[in-house]
């Protein structure tokens, strides 16, 4: 340690004798934890605690021992050994973590989607099985054990398919022919006959994928719910209709009825919802008004992110112990380039953003990673092939990485959730390798500068339970990750790694 950072401990930790349970002691605290606790952050944001149990589980005692002994008011250099140790240890967490969510994801979703149905409760011994497989996939991946990790997933990821298909024909099936046969008792034969027909076929449809696709339940599961929620339409239906019929009402007054609540909602939005010319225009006009407002939600949320990050910065670097010290010139100089770095940072997306509309791509970034989400790309159903439609919108994307021409370039490929695992996941790698091979052509990028990852159907962005979700789901994520030294990593720098970016 160098003299001066001794000096700088050595203040603090008189400062903490005498200032010990006040507001200051908690301030000197609070920025010296802060490097550990932002890393612990980052780690929970991964759902490390669950998915690097005992790496995460050190970093964690590491960060209690700190704490007790800065209460004890003892040696700083303690404190900050314990803190290192807890970083370090959060951070290898968070790494685990992801490595778990990319190479086991099929397991962690098969495992979701049967504790979504309860499936435990229906059987439970297999159940128990599939959770002994995954303790140990998530073990050895934490152990550096690829191969092993794998091998005990696959065992789990059809053990819990096997205990969701249970618990699929218990709940929904058995349920759904339940409602079936309460709609026809009501009578939905004649109010709602399209809609109890949609039911049946619908369970017919369910009941044979469960029985041909045993291992894949995600398209048996969504028929399914979809099957028992046309069963309840249909009862709604036949009550409502009955209703009318009694009361003699006709059809525009039930036209008008079904109007209001468009109207409503078009008036929350301080529009006027007008059907002379059918609901179609008022409709189109409402599903705009929603979709520029999530655009303007999330970059709201980016620039209180950004200003998060400033405040924090501002908090940590420029304080008044190391103003003491005589470090708040060299800290500020540091801050001002980092606070414009940000500002280019945003011009550049900025830049990016106004390249596509909302039709082609969606631009958003993580701290100083930018994506760029091809909802406008499309592959014919089961092939990785671009069509010829697809350049323009490729083109954009070799504008956008030119922007960040200092950078890696990660293709991404992501599926919906029907159809097989194993399959989905192959897709989403061949789609992804697919547009990497384009980029590499057009732009003669090295395979260092672009690599391609699919992650299948583990990482859905919407609703897989409807078509405009599954369609949402299906995409590809062109992620640009700016290199050390690039300008654009000092944006998420903090002061301790300004010598590695200088």
């Amino acid at each position: 340690m160098d003299s001066r950072k001794h000096l700088f401990f050595v203040c603090i930790s008189a400062a903490v004798l005498l200032l010990n349970g006040t507001a200051v002691a908690q301030e000197i605290k609070e920025r010296l934890f802060s490097e550990a606790t932002a890393a612990r952050h980052a780690a929970d944001a991964k759902d490390a605690v669950n998915l690097a149990p005992d790496t995460y589980a050190r970093a964690a005692r590491a960060y209690r021992s700190a704490e007790k002994k800065f209460s004890q008011a003892r040696s700083l250099d303690a404190v900050q050994r314990d803190l290192d140790k807890s970083t370090k240890g959060f951070k290898q967490a968070e790494f685990v973590a992801e490595l778990a969510q990319t190479k086991l994801g099929n397991m962690l979703k098969a495992r979701a989607d049967a504790k979504q149905v309860e499936a435990e409760k229906f059987s439970s011994r297999v159940w128990q099985r599939a959770e002994t497989a995954y303790r140990s996939a998530l073990n050895n991946n934490e152990d550096g054990r690829p191969k092993s990790a794998l091998r005990q997933a696959e065992t789990a990821t059809k053990l819990y398919r096997e205990v969701e298909l249970t618990a699929i024909k218990t709940i929904y099936l058995a349920e759904t022919g339940m409602l079936i046969t309460t709609a026809e008792k009501q009578s939905a034969k004649r109010y709602a006959p399209e809609t109890l027909a949609k039911a049946k076929d619908l369970l017919r449809r369910a009941e044979i994928e469960l029985t041909e696709n045993r291992y894949d339940t995600d398209l048996p599961r969504s028929l399914a719910r979809e099957a028992q929620y046309e069963a309840r339409h249909a009862i709604h239906l036949t009550a409502y209709l009955k209703g009318a019929k009694q009361m003699r009402r006709t059809p525009e007054s039930l036209i008008l009825e079904w109007e209001a609540p468009l109207q409503q909602i078009a008036a929350a939005a301080d529009m006027n919802a007008e059907f002379d010319e059918g609901y179609e225009g008022p409709v189109a006009t409402m599903i705009e008004y929603i979709e520029d407002r999530n655009a303007e939600s999330h970059e709201l949320g980016q620039q209180v992110a950004d200003r998060d990050a400033e405040i924090m910065a501002l908090n940590d670097e420029i304080g008044e112990l190391h103003d003491a010290l005589g470090g708040a010139a060299s800290e500020q100089e540091f801050l001002q380039q980092r606070l414009q770095a940000q500002e280019n940072l945003r011009l550049k997306v900025k830049e990016i953003e106004s390249t596509f509309d909302r039709a082609e791509a969606q631009v958003f970034r993580d701290s100083s990673e930018i994506y760029i989400r091809l909802v406008g790309l499309s592959f014919p159903s089961g092939s990785a092939d671009i069509g010829d439609t697809d350049y323009q919108l490729l083109t954009k994307v070799q504008d956008a990485i030119r922007i960040f021409d200092d950078s890696e370039v990660i293709v991404e490929g992501h599926t919906d959730s029907h159809g097989a695992d194993d399959s989905n996941l192959s897709l989403s790698e061949q789609r992804a390798e697919s547009v990497r091979q384009y980029l590499m052509s057009q732009m003669g990028l090295s395979y260092d500068q672009v690599s391609a990852v699919g992650y299948g159907e583990t990482q859905p962005v919407a609703n897989n339970e409807t078509p405009q979700g599954r369609a949402r789901n299906r995409r590809i994520d062109v992620r640009i990750v700016p290199y050390p030294d690039s300008g654009a990593d000092l944006a998420a720098a903090t002061f301790d790694d300004v010598e590695a970016i200088d």
